[in-house]
């Protein structure tokens, strides 16, 4: 069968780079690509299809995307996160439908009210298969009442011809001013669900121990003006780089051009309200610490228990929630080189095994065919 006898529609968010990236992919393979979205771009290749926006709009969402499914002649139906596209994709009632959770749709989502399980429950029966980014999102997916044989593990890939230690700026690094310091990039969205002040928090006992540190926060978000009075506040306004938000064209030299990465995330969360809410089942790793790790850069996460049982992380954990302990792995990991750089190689090794782009994506490739030809994955899985 050729590729481009297979249509693909997609319900996505049209801005993430997760969606560009996965259908660009199948684009430049001659795949009849579709995207079905509330928040369309431009993705070369791609034939977007608006819909209503406003969440009140639900119901004429769905019948928007149903009569597009129908319209459009899909052969394969692939939503991202299953409390809006996932609910939209079942409700169509169209087969074969995979549903790909991305996070806290999952972790977060159905303990905030019944109508989030709700969701989130009809999206996993509507759903012939069910992709987990890895273990931490298989166990809580089976948490949630998902059939084991639903499900498959893949990992979101990386493209590791770009991220890739050979993406090193000189000439970023001059811009940033970290040519003669030390640098630590944090690269989340500037938002409660992130944790991003528990590392604003953490500067100071860092700079107690290494005094010559410039931390560069890229993101961006809601919480701008709140990180920086906390940077005032705590007097490390001026070891902060607030970059905001960047292309994705410019993240791997970010990305290879620091000495450490963190990413604060954690079980515990702060809420829009600014309350503190635990996630049901590992959040697993992101998709930028995975970046990180192909550029070589090593890695300071929370300790989510998930953690231990990751064959791909390579890096160092601190307390959940506690600026103090994280300012120490900070500190021992910028003045301990030997380890900084065995870490850095480790992580670069562990992306090739487990998470190239390439790989991951000839296996999505043989998923597609396969329920094309014959509506389930027994060759596959």
């Amino acid at each position: 069968m050729k590729n481009e006898d297979i249509t693909v529609v997609y319900l996505a968010d049209g801005s993430s780079v997760h969606t560009r990236t996965f259908l660009g992919y199948f684009v430049e393979r001659n795949y009849d690509v579709h995207l079905i979205t509330y928040t369309p771009s431009d993705i070369k290749g791609v034939k977007t299809h608006k819909i209503a926006t406003p969440r009140f709009m639900v119901p004429l969402r769905t019948i928007q995307a149903f009569t597009l499914v129908r319209r459009i002649r899909t052969q394969i139906l692939h939503a991202f996160y299953l409390t809006n596209n996932g609910f939209i994709g079942a409700l169509s009632g169209f087969h074969p439908f995979i549903a790909t959770p991305m996070g806290s749709d999952i972790t977060t989502d159905p303990e905030q009210s019944r109508i989030f399980r709700f969701l989130v429950d009809s999206a996993i029966k509507g759903a012939d298969l069910v992709h987990a980014t890895d273990n931490f999102s298989r166990i809580r997916l089976m948490e949630l009442g998902c059939p084991e044989e639903k499900i498959i593990v893949q990992q979101f890939g990386v493209d590791t011809n770009r991220f890739s230690p050979r993406a090193r700026s000189q000439l970023l690094r001059e811009k940033m001013g970290i040519e003669d310091k030390y640098s630590v990039l944090c690269a989340r969205w500037w938002r409660p669900l992130y944790n991003v002040r528990i590392l604003v928090k953490a500067i100071p006992f860092v700079l107690k121990k290494v005094p010559n540190v410039r931390f560069i926060l890229l993101g961006g978000g809601p919480l701008e003006s709140e990180l920086r009075n906390l940077a005032r506040e705590l007097g490390v306004y001026e070891n902060i780089l607030f970059v905001g938000k960047i292309s994705s064209q410019e993240m791997p030299k970010y990305m290879a051009s620091v000495d450490l990465y963190v990413d604060p995330v954690s079980l515990y969360r702060y809420n829009a309200l600014g309350n503190v809410v635990m996630a049901k089942g590992d959040s697993g790793i992101g998709q930028t610490t995975r970046e990180a790790m192909a550029c070589g850069t090593p890695q300071i996460l929370s300790d989510m228990p998930g953690l231990k049982m990751s064959e791909l992380f390579r890096g160092l954990t601190y307390r959940q929630l506690d600026p103090e302990d994280l300012g120490e792995k900070i500190s021992q990991l910028l003045l301990d080189t030997k380890l900084r750089l065995r870490l850095g190689e480790e992580s670069r090794k562990a992306v090739l095994q487990w998470c190239d782009f390439a790989k991951i994506m000839k296996k999505w490739e043989d998923i597609y065919h396969e329920l094309k030809e014959t509506g389930t994955l027994k060759n596959v899985i």
